[in-house]
C-alpha cells in the first residue's frame, strides 16, 4: 500500500469519529503567498494562511517529524511531512480542529472585533460551528498515526514538535500530559514518581504510556488553555515532591516549584505549556541525579552547592558563599575545590551553562534573553563561556537539541 492510500485510509478510519480533513500540499504551494487566485479552495486558503509561518519554520530546521500547531483562535492543526532522500514532497496536514469547548465562543469573539458585513460574518461562522472538538490526547495518537502511514516509522507521542505563535519569545509549550480516562493511571503515575526519586533518565517514558490513561483533571473549565496549565500544574507539584524524596534539598524544590509555576502561568498558549514542562521536567530530574552523585559532600559544601542554584541568576561572590557556611574565604574555597574537584568558580559556571541548555532547548527565549536571564553582563561573553565549555556554540546547541 502507497503512501496516499494508506492516508485515505487513515482519513476514513479518523471520520468514523470525527469530521476532520487530511489534504495534501506540494511545498511549492505553501512557499508561495496564500492568495484566493493560487489557492484551490476556500479551505486551502484558510489553512495556508494560518499556518504557513510555522510550516517555514519546522521545514527550515529540516524537521521530519510531525507538527502540532495551536492557534490563538483554539485551533488545532496536525502537519506530517512526506521525505525522499532529504527533499520535501509533501506536506499533509490533519485538521482543524478544537482542543475545548469554549474555542468556537473565543472565536466569535475575535470575529466580532472586526468590521465585518453580516454576511460574511454568518459564513464564517457557519465554517467554524462545524469543527470537531476533540481531547488532545486523542490528537496526540493521531499525529503518532499519521507520521506512521507517511514514513513507516513508529514514534511516541514524546517526539511530537509543538508549533508557537510566530514572533512570540520566551517560554515554552505543554499539552495535557494525561488522557481522559483515570483507569491505570495510578500505577502509570507511581511508575513515574519512582523514576523520578531515581533522576531515571527513562522519565519520559512514563509519561508517554501516561497519554493513553488520563487527560489530567477530570473537570470542565471551558478553557482549554486553563485546563492545559492546571495539569501542567499538578505535574510540576508531583516533581517537586518526587525530586525532594529523591534527595534534592526541599529549599531548592520550592524555588523551583515557584519558577515554574510562573513560568506556566505566563503560557500563552497550550503549545506553549508543554515545552515548559519538558524543561521541568529535564531540570528536576537532573537536579536529583545531582544530588545522588553529592551524596558524600559535607553539609556545608552540600548547601553552597543548593545556594548557588537558587541564586544562579543573580551575581554570586566568594564572599557570600563563604559567609553562607560559616568559613573564611580562603579555607571555603580550599574545602570547595578538595570535596568538588573544581573551584567555586568553575562550577558556578558549569551551573549556568547547564541552565542556559535547558532554556536554549526548551524554550524560544533568545540568546540575548537566555544571558540576561543568567545574569552574563554581554550576550557576546555569554556565547564565548558557552562554547568553551561545550565546544559548540549557543545556537548550535539550540539546533542540535531543539525540543521547542
Amino acid at each position: 500500500m502507497d503512501i496516499r492510500n494508506k492516508l485515505d485510509f487513515l482519513e476514513q478510519l479518523i471520520r468514523c469519529c470525527y469530521d476532520i480533513s487530511l489534504r495534501s500540499y506540494p511545498p511549492q504551494l505553501i512557499n508561495e503567498p496564500a492568495v484566493p487566485g493560487q489557492s484551490p479552495d476556500n479551505d486551502s486558503i484558510l489553512i495556508l494562511l494560518n499556518l504557513q509561518a510555522h510550516l517555514h519554520e519546522h521545514i527550515r530546521h529540516k524537521e521530519k517529524l510531525p507538527l502540532f500547531i495551536a492557534d490563538q483562535l483554539g485551533l488545532i492543526w496536525i502537519a506530517g511531512f512526506e521525505y525522499r532522500e532529504d527533499c520535501l514532497r509533501q506536506i499533509h496536514i490533519l485538521g482543524p480542529a478544537y482542543s475545548g469547548k469554549n474555542s468556537f465562543q473565543v472565536i466569535r469573539r475575535k470575529l466580532e472585533e472586526h468590521n465585518l458585513s453580516v454576511a460574511v460574518r454568518a459564513r464564517m461562522f457557519r465554517i467554524f460551528e462545524h469543527i470537531p472538538v476533540i481531547p488532545t490526547n486523542q490528537l496526540f495518537q493521531y499525529a503518532v498515526m499519521l507520521h506512521y502511514c507517511i514514513t513507516g516509522q513508529r514514534i511516541s507521542t514524546n517526539d511530537i514538535r509543538f508549533a508557537q505563535e510566530p514572533g512570540h519569545s520566551p517560554s515554552s509549550q505543554e499539552i495535557n500530559l494525561i488522557t481522559t480516562e483515570h483507569r491505570g493511571i495510578w500505577m502509570a503515575e507511581q511508575e513515574f514518581m519512582k523514576m523520578l526519586r531515581e533522576g531515571n533518565p527513562n522519565y519520559a517514558d512514563a509519561i508517554a504510556r501516561s497519554h493513553s490513561m488520563s487527560n489530567g483533571p477530570r473537570f470542565d473549565t471551558g478553557d482549554s488553555l486553563r485546563s492545559a496549565k492546571s495539569t501542567a500544574i499538578v505535574l510540576l507539584t508531583l516533581c517537586s515532591r518526587a525530586s525532594i524524596e529523591g534527595g534534592v534539598s526541599p529549599a531548592v524544590a520550592y524555588t523551583l516549584n515557584d519558577y515554574y509555576m510562573q513560568m506556566i502561568e505566563d503560557c500563552q498558549n497550550i503549545a506553549e505549556a508543554t515545552n515548559t514542562c519538558n524543561t521541568m521536567l529535564a531540570d528536576y530530574v537532573q537536579r536529583v541525579r545531582q544530588s545522588k552523585a553529592d551524596s558524600d559532600l559535607s553539609p556545608q559544601i552540600r548547601d553552597a552547592c543548593d545556594y548557588i542554584s537558587l541564586h544562579i541568576r543573580e551575581k554570586l561572590t566568594l564572599d557570600v558563599l563563604a559567609s553562607q557556611a560559616g568559613y573564611t574565604e580562603y579555607y571555603f574555597s580550599h574545602k570547595f575545590k578538595q570535596e568538588m574537584g573544581l573551584s567555586v568558580a568553575d562550577y558556578i559556571r558549569q551551573e549556568k551553562v547547564r541552565q542556559a541548555k535547558l532554556l536554549l532547548s526548551g524554550t524560544r527565549m533568545s540568546i540575548q534573553e537566555i544571558s540576561d536571564e543568567l545574569n552574563y553582563g554581554s550576550r557576546s561573553y555569554f556565547s564565548s563561556t558557552f562554547q568553551k565549555e561545550t565546544g559548540i556554540s549557543p545556537s548550535e546547541y539550540r539546533e542540535q537539541n531543539r525540543k521547542a
